[in-house]
């Protein structure tokens, strides 16, 4: 079986990480069809999807509320993930090259 197959099968996870306006709706369309791990640093955004509350306004209360993903920020929850999804914001320097900071920073080690 391939890693498709397993994902789509669930006997492999995917994470989201990042739940903004990008990573929170994947995470929530991904999670109908796979076992799916949102990962945010921000601890106070998870704990507020965590009650039901969509901060970005971009799925809505109900659908967080009703989601099967696990969300989280905690880092454990990244290792039994075989495909991750990387949706963090990717600001520029002032030579208009990628600051990479958001994900080397907010990545586990």
């Amino acid at each position: 079986m391939n890693l498709y197959e397993a994902i789509k099968n669930k006997k492999e996870k995917i994470s989201v990480i990042g739940l903004g306006y990008v990573g929170l709706p994947l995470a929530i369309s991904f999670a109908k069809v796979a076992d799916v791990v949102g990962f945010d640093i921000s601890k106070e955004k998870v704990s507020k999807y965590l009650n039901g509350i969509d901060v970005t306004k971009e799925v809505g209360d109900e659908a967080v509320k009703n989601t099967t993903a696990l969300l989280t920020w905690e880092e454990k929850y990244l290792k039994g993930c075989k495909f991750h999804i990387v949706a963090v914001p990717t600001p520029i320097n002032a030579d208009k090259t990628p600051n990479l900071n958001p994900i080397i920073l907010g990545f586990p080690r």
